[in-house]
């Protein structure tokens, strides 16, 4: 081999290293323009399906691991006990309802006989009032002879029964307004009523458990014939329709993340397949080792020897996940691809 062959061969080696090393710091910058994490795990909101209202159960319209739609009937509680509310409510209604036109055709006439009564008031003052005028005619006329005695002692008789009169008249007439009656409070008792029918219908309805979304029933583990207690689940209900991805990363790597970004997850039994996604939101703080605020996730450090990044959850949401393969807690890995929005 020449000396030229020699150099040659040297020269390309050296070729050879430099390009493998700015390869090398390629691929560095790349993977530091897309942070990416093992620790995470796929995610969907739950709910706790509790009844409205207690009763026996008399069928179970869904099995475990099944998937349902919003609408679909899940359970049936028995909807006799209910029936029968409704049936009472609804006599009650109708008793006070009656009670309700009796009452108002009795203060109509009690307004009449008060009515009445003011007449009688108002014809009474017309007479005394006469009297009067009569009485002070006569006075002047019994001096002269015009008049005899008796006649001014008739006239003086007549006006004090006109204001005898008056006066009865007027009691009369007030103790006729006291008596009129109102029907105020047979009224709220009908609104009391009809608040307690519908009620007594709303839990006739919700003796028929229906699905709020689409989901998938999970951790069902009761029969026909099992006594419901409102407020207590009988089952999980898994909101299919959308799945997530939490995703742990470091403190270091948040800088390179923004809402809105893409997002690829891969899960760990088909790492061949990505799943897209996007960020949604980063999480605003982890329970620290002395104690957080309450209701933020814990995240441990492995290494509590070693000043280590802390780690917060990202939620990645996954634009078209294949339902055959979505499982809360299913371990994956997210990569998200910083400064690329949606």
């Amino acid at each position: 081999m020449t000396s030229t062959q020699t150099r040659a061969g040297q020269v390309a080696t050296v070729i050879a290293v430099v390009l493998a090393l700015v390869l090398f710091v390629m691929v560095l910058l790349r993977l530091d323009a897309s942070p990416r994490t093992h620790v995470a795990y796929l995610y969907a909101d739950t709910a706790a399906f509790a009844p409205d209202v207690s009763g026996r159960l008399i069928s179970i319209r869904v099995r475990d691991n099944q998937g349902v739609h919003a609408g679909d009937l899940l359970a049936e509680i028995d909807p006799e006990p209910y029936e029968l509310r409704v049936r009472q409510a609804t006599a009650q209604v109708a008793a006070l309802e009656a009670e309700l036109a009796l009452a108002t055709r009795q203060v109509t006439s009690q307004n009449s006989g008060a009515d009445a009564a003011l007449t009688n008031v108002a014809r009474a003052r017309t007479q005394l009032k006469l009297a009067n005028e009569t009485l002070q005619r006569l006075q002047p006329m019994v001096a002269p002879g015009y008049v005899t005695q008796q006649k001014l002692d008739e006239s003086v008789a007549n006006q004090r029964s006109a204001a005898a009169a008056l006066d009865a008249a007027v009691k009369q007439a007030d103790q006729a307004r006291q008596g009129v009656s109102d029907t105020r409070s047979i009224e709220a008792q009908i609104e009391g009523a009809r608040a307690a029918l519908q009620l007594a219908r709303r839990d006739l309805r919700m003796t028929r458990l229906i699905a709020p979304f689409d989901g998938v029933v999970s951790g069902l583990q009761i029969a026909a014939g099992t006594y419901a207690q409102a407020g207590r689940p009988l089952f999980t209900l898994v909101d299919s329709r959308h799945w997530y991805a939490i995703a742990d990363f470091r403190e270091t790597d948040l800088p390179g993340i923004k809402v809105g970004a893409r997002a690829l997850v891969w899960q760990l039994g088909d790492t061949a397949h990505a799943l897209p996604g996007h960020v949604e939101s980063l999480g605003p703080g982890v329970q620290a080792e002395a104690g957080g605020g309450p209701g933020l996730p814990t995240v441990e450090r492995s290494l509590k020897w070693v000043v280590i990044a802390q780690r917060f959850p990202v939620r990645v949401v996954l634009d078209n996940p294949p339902p055959g393969l979505m499982r809360i807690g299913a371990t994956v890995t997210v990569v998200v691809r910083s400064g690329d929005a949606r």
